[in-house]
């Protein structure tokens, strides 16, 4: 399953790097008195900014359009078949692209042809969907899918700058090369869930019923889609996409190239940012997509799906703003410039997380059959957003100004946040209720009702228990810390609490002469070793205090029981106030050291811990005996001694 993840990760990235790929270079070709010999002659009927705009349209219009129908295609079709399909043509498209380089028209009629073929981030969103059951894992892997798309968009920028000296046109094909590999490694490792995944049953048999994991949270899928919830979804996303154009890529072109160069170019200067510097911010700043999808599951976390939404539409608003106030209000200095450049990269990464979670959100509401449907209306509003809201942009900044341009996108933003806030009071987006620690929970698979008496602290079979105990190591997984009732809680029931320590001490002394037997065996016949000392000490030590567990906890419930002692002796005729040193040795003498150096255990000390362990319950199982024998003696004192002389 790895491989075929990363195979589909692979293909999308691909896919967005030849989406974009050319982007860094429109600028040069709009502009027929560029000085470059690919330059386009004539863009009309469209001024430089429209036309710059207009090219990367016609690719998106052909993505969002298909984006509409390739996830339910993909739904009724098979996601590998139909991935590998529109593989092979955007292969053979970056190609033709490549011939109909000579016009301006031509060019954007294929660009527009062969983006109906690049649209298959619908069919990798619903892959994941389709293979990842763990609510928590699943909004990772939709923001590493995420984060991806747009890293391919950043990498095919960085392609195009650094072929500069080859050609405008040449990165094509290195793009319709890294297709063909893509399709290839797809081909070999995609596995097409439909068809080989098989969903095992839960055995509930306590031997190989445990299929631990912390994060546990199957995806309780609806049958039918929320109408109201999925448009509010949709509007919202498109929204932020149209706003999102404000900060990028106007902020950059027309913004920044007019205060950091044209404006010194006309006059003779030397400017500020050059076309190469100009070219690198611009395909760099998408890089910054990858701290963000690190950083959301710590925000979803604390603020939940739509609440992370909605931040991000306000840091997109605010980004903007700042930009803007500094290229406009403030000389254009290196100074400014630095901090333009600052304001920008440490601002994006906040602005994407509304991007990155449009996904998660409609998965949640997605029933199992519709995944790839409402992937696709995600994929579809956001490309039309990207491939609209620049053009138009663009035609309004030659119109009116860049300014009223980008405060239009800033009122964009703040609509999308005001979109999305609904979207925080529902009970799936909304912020989370805190889950109690892993050492506090029921996993999937384990038995409930055994596991829920641990936890509140009842008597349980100390086989269960062990049984518990060990496949949740083997599993990596904390051991259950048992709630220490009060000492209130149990004061009329402590003969049964009595009554059930003989069988756990059995146990006990049972288990550490199993234990010292099959080390003994191992050392006579090690071919035949049941266990290690090494695995027997990492057993130990994890069920014990292990790395994984809470140590707040574990000193609390110490604490807790260390309250329930003094309580019990001052209960029970006992003055601990009084005689603490008594008690103290008292405690000593009940509780023999079991380690020499600390509470780790090591392969040098574990067969001594196990020597001294069963020592002790083994005094405490033979006192259980002597004391109900003499129990029984007193209540049948006068069939055994007539005379009942003591």
């Amino acid at each position: 399953r790895k491989y075929s993840l990363w195979s589909v990760n692979f293909m999308i990235t691909c896919s967005a790097i030849n989406t974009k790929m050319l982007n860094p270079n429109f600028a040069v070709m709009c502009n027929p008195y560029s000085g470059n010999p690919e330059s386009f002659e004539s863009t009309s009927p469209f001024g430089f900014n429209s036309a710059t705009y207009f090219l990367p349209m016609c690719t998106l219009i052909g993505v969002a359009i298909a984006s509409i129908f390739i996830g339910t295609m993909s739904d009724r079709l098979g996601r590998k078949s139909l991935m590998l399909v529109l593989g092979w043509i955007s292969a053979v498209g970056s190609i033709v692209k490549y011939f109909t380089r000579h016009t301006f028209w031509g060019f954007c009629i294929s660009n527009f042809i062969f983006g109906f073929f690049l649209g298959n981030l619908p069919i990798g969103m619903a892959y994941v969907g389709d293979i990842e059951q763990n609510q928590k894992k699943k909004e990772q892997l939709l923001g590493m899918l995420v984060g991806c798309f747009v890293l391919g968009n950043s990498g095919g920028g960085i392609i195009a700058v650094l072929m500069a000296d080859v050609g405008l046109f040449a990165p094509l094909w290195v793009g319709a090369g890294l297709m063909v590999i893509a399709n290839i490694s797809s081909h070999k490792y995609m596995i097409e869930p439909a068809k080989n995944v098989v969903e095992k049953p839960i055995d509930i048999d306590i031997e190989d019923k445990f299929t631990l994991n912390e994060d546990d949270e199957d995806v309780n899928r609806p049958e039918v889609i929320d109408q109201k919830t999925l448009w509010n979804i949709v509007g919202g996303a498109l929204l932020d996409n149209i706003g999102s154009t404000g900060l990028f890529p106007l902020c950059l072109s027309p913004l920044a190239l007019e205060t950091y160069y044209a404006q010194f170019e006309m006059k003779g200067e030397e400017p500020i940012m050059s076309i190469l510097a100009y070219q690198w911010l611009s395909v760099c700043v998408a890089l910054l997509v990858i701290p963000s999808t690190q950083m959301t599951p710590w925000f979803f976390e604390r603020l939940g799906v739509a609440g992370v939404c909605v931040f991000g539409n306000f840091c997109t608003a605010v980004v903007t703003s700042l930009l803007l106030m500094i290229a406009t209000a403030f000389p254009a200095t290196n100074l400014s410039f630095g901090f333009f450049v600052f304001c920008m990269y440490a601002g994006f990464p906040f602005t994407v997380f509304s991007q990155l979670t449009t996904g998660p959100m409609l998965d949640a509401i997605a029933p199992a059959d519709k995944i790839g449907f409402v992937q696709g209306l995600n994929n579809a509003s956001m490309n039309f957003g990207m491939a609209l809201a620049p053009w138009v942009f663009g035609l309004l900044a030659d119109a009116t100004s860049t300014t009223a341009a980008i405060i239009t996108g800033i009122c964009f933003s703040v609509a999308a946040a005001l979109a999305n806030a609904p979207l925080m009071r529902h009970p799936l987006m909304g912020k989370q209720a805190p889950k109690p620690p892993p050492q506090k929970r029921i996993f999937k698979g384990e038995d409930e009702e055994i596991v829920q008496k641990m936890l509140s602290g009842s008597y349980v079979d100390p086989e269960l228990t062990l049984e518990i105990a060990k496949h949740r190591a083997m599993n990596g997984m904390p051991t259950v810390v048992p709630r220490v009732r009060p000492y209130a809680e149990e004061k009329e029931t402590l003969g049964k609490l009595s009554k059930d320590a003989s069988a756990t001490f059995e146990f006990r002394r049972e288990l550490a002469d199993r234990i010292l037997a099959g080390l003994a065996r191992g050392k006579d016949d090690p071919e035949n070793l049941e266990f290690s000392k090494e695995e027997l000490v990492q057993f130990l030590n994890t069920v014990s205090r292990g790395d994984n567990q809470d140590q707040e906890l574990i000193h609390q419930a110490t604490a807790d029981l260390g309250v329930w002692m003094g309580e019990y002796l001052e209960d029970n005729g006992y003055s601990p106030h009084t005689a603490s040193v008594l008690m103290k040795q008292m405690f000593m003498t009940a509780f023999p050291r079991l380690t020499d150096d600390g509470p780790e255990l090591t392969e040098e000390n574990v067969e001594e811990y196990l020597i001294r362990n069963r020592r002790v319950m083994n005094s405490y199982a033979e006192h259980k005996k002597k004391t109900s024998l003499l129990g029984t003696f007193a209540q049948n004192a006068g069939g055994y001694h007539g005379h009942g002389w003591w």
